[in-house]
């Protein structure tokens, strides 16, 4: 019989994080296990659980893991420093319609304010950004006006900006991406 091993947290026998993610894959969908493991590698609400690398070295080395195609499948599309749910969830609907997959957080240079920013999802070859903005990003006076400096910022560096909200529509938003990258 497979035994899990435990670690200790607070003087308690728990499972590790790796191991808690791998029991999820019997109950979670490809989507929700990316989007545990995009939270899992980086820092939203707590440091790290595991670095994506060890992640997937322990789905390779593991043998007997319930739905291991699952698990790898979620493996190939975790990516490291995302930011929130949305933003995993923009980039994998990209990726579902045969766009090309945007890259999380690309850098890019803005001369007017002498500094680099990394909108949430972009393409950098076309200057084209993906910004998610959540419900604070409408109803907080300070983030509305960063938002806009920042929107501001990248478009004087040629920049296109897509804003994307929950209620966007995504044929419009799939329309505009391919007519962007030219792939009408």
């Amino acid at each position: 019989m497979r035994m899990l091993r435990s670690i200790e947290w607070l003087k308690l026998p728990v499972l590790s994080p790796l191991q808690v993610f791998s029991q999820l894959a019997s109950v979670c969908s490809v989507e929700s296990l990316v989007k545990i493991g995009d939270a899992a590698i980086g820092d939203w609400k707590s440091p790290p659980q595991f670095a994506l690398a060890t992640l997937a070295a322990h789905i390779s080395e593991t043998k007997h893991l319930r739905a291991k195609p699952k698990l790898e499948a979620a493996v190939d599309l975790i990516r490291e420093g995302v930011d929130s749910p949305m933003e995993t969830d923009l980039r994998l609907w990209a990726v579902s319609r045969n766009l090309p997959e945007p890259a999380v957080h690309p850098a890019v240079y803005c001369p007017t304010i002498d500094r680099t920013l990394h909108p949430d999802l972009g393409y950098p070859r076309e200057k084209l950004a993906l910004e998610y903005e959540g419900d604070h990003h409408r109803t907080s006076e300070y983030q509305w006006a960063a938002d806009i400096d920042r929107v501001n910022a990248l478009r004087a560096a040629g920049w296109t900006v897509i804003r994307v909200t929950k209620s966007t529509n995504r044929h419009q938003l799939e329309r505009d991406i391919r007519q962007h990258l030219g792939l009408q």
